[in-house]
């Protein structure tokens, strides 16, 4: 989307959302793992009510003071919005659940990711005064184990002899920046490459969980589960309640199990917490290898405003939409986009969160990204390939 009121582009937006529920009250439909992530964005604004859940055995708990209710009692309160947060399965059933009942979607309901990553962020800024962001990134190294052909990030490409990981100064720098702008985010993840090759790992977790831990939701560490962490890395991890989010290659890779095995065998012992993902059986295809669309700037808008990756980087002061275009174009030496990014050393002093808001959310002066032209974006989601399929024997 094209910036044509910067600053105020989500004005009357925000005033639909705040008049479909003036108390800003909201209900957790699954009290999973999803459920308690959000939750803990929820109790820092103060604007949850309690837990939904089909669950009867569930119904008898709290989950840290919230009390877990049916959705029958919540039928007879309606005292607030309910946000689904679930398995995509049983997102089916529960939204199934709400129509049946005469429940709105995007009025009395909400699917999880869209409200992370569209509804919440302007309900923060226009209530609360506070810069909310879903999720943004590091990227520590570019550097990985595996050697997969049809890495997202183009990692494949890297030349370990001549790359170069960020200095600790950098990534200083990026959070410092980072969190000097925005109030609270609801996942800042660790990543590559494989962040756990990156030596100054123990020292990355220390400096961030000691200066902002407080403005974190969830903090995490995505890794392929190749390695294992030392005893310097788990030790921070345990400090500051770092999330190890473990990719699941294994049916392309079988000997991983054994990778994965030792490795949450390892978190277990020291009490951190991970989630293992499903066997991943297909990727999709962003193609940057054989992608070069013919398109106007018109065209490449829409290509850009039907993408909407919810993945955001920080690094030092330079704010980028989508950590796979600014990784692919430097891993695959494709030199564009090099000022497709936000400068947040550059934000004026007054509106600079309604800035970043509509940046995050897609707004730009030019309205898409270079890289658009050389990636396949949503239609990706059509083009199946082959999961960590290995460019050589690792």
């Amino acid at each position: 989307m094209i910036w044509k009121h910067k600053c105020h582009e989500l004005d009357r937006y925000a005033e639909r959302l705040i008049e479909q529920n003036p108390q800003i009250k909201y209900y957790i439909f699954g009290a999973g793992i999803l459920g308690k992530e959000l939750m803990i964005v929820f109790r820092e604004y103060g604007c949850l009510v309690a837990f939904i859940d089909n669950s009867v055995e569930k119904q008898q708990s709290k989950i840290d003071g919230f009390e877990v209710i049916s959705f029958q009692e919540y039928m007879k309160r309606r005292d607030g919005q309910i946000v689904i947060a679930a398995t995509k399965e049983n997102s089916k059933i529960i939204r199934k659940q709400m129509e049946e009942n005469l429940l709105h979607h995007e009025i009395e309901f909400f699917e999880y990711d869209e409200f992370s990553e569209r509804i919440f962020p302007v309900i923060s800024l226009y209530c609360f005064h506070k810069l909310y962001i879903a999720l943004t990134q590091i990227t520590l190294t570019e550097r990985c184990t595996l050697k997969c052909k049809k890495c997202a990030h183009g990692c494949f490409a890297v030349d370990y002899s001549t790359v170069a990981d960020l200095t600790l100064e950098q990534v200083f720098k990026s959070a410092d920046c980072f969190f000097s702008k925005v109030d609270f985010i609801k996942e800042f993840v660790l990543i590559g490459g494989e962040p756990l090759l990156y030596r100054e790992l123990p020292q990355t977790i220390q400096y961030i969980g000691e200066k902002y831990r407080e403005k974190i939701g969830t903090y995490t560490i995505t890794t392929n589960g190749t390695i294992v962490p030392d005893e310097e890395v788990l030790k921070m991890c345990k400090k500051y309640n770092v999330y190890f989010r473990i990719s699941n290659y294994s049916h392309q890779i079988p000997r991983l199990k054994e990778a994965y095995q030792r490795l949450t065998d390892t978190l277990n012992k020291h009490g951190i917490s991970f989630i293992l993902g499903e066997e991943d059986l297909e990727w999709m295809d962003y193609g940057f290898e054989y992608v070069k669309r013919e398109l106007d700037e018109d065209g490449l808008v829409r290509v850009f405003d039907a993408c909407k990756t919810p993945c955001r980087e920080i690094r030092e002061n330079r704010f980028y939409f989508c950590v796979m275009a600014r990784s692919v174009s430097d891993n695959l030496n494709f030199h564009v986009g090099e000022q497709d990014y936000l400068d947040f050393s550059k934000l004026g002093e007054t509106e600079y969160k309604k800035e970043v808001l509509e940046y995050s959310m897609g707004y730009s002066d030019k309205g898409y990204l270079d890289m658009c032209r050389y990636c396949n974006g949503a239609e990706a989601k059509d083009k199946s390939i082959p999961v960590a399929e290995q460019m050589e024997r690792v």
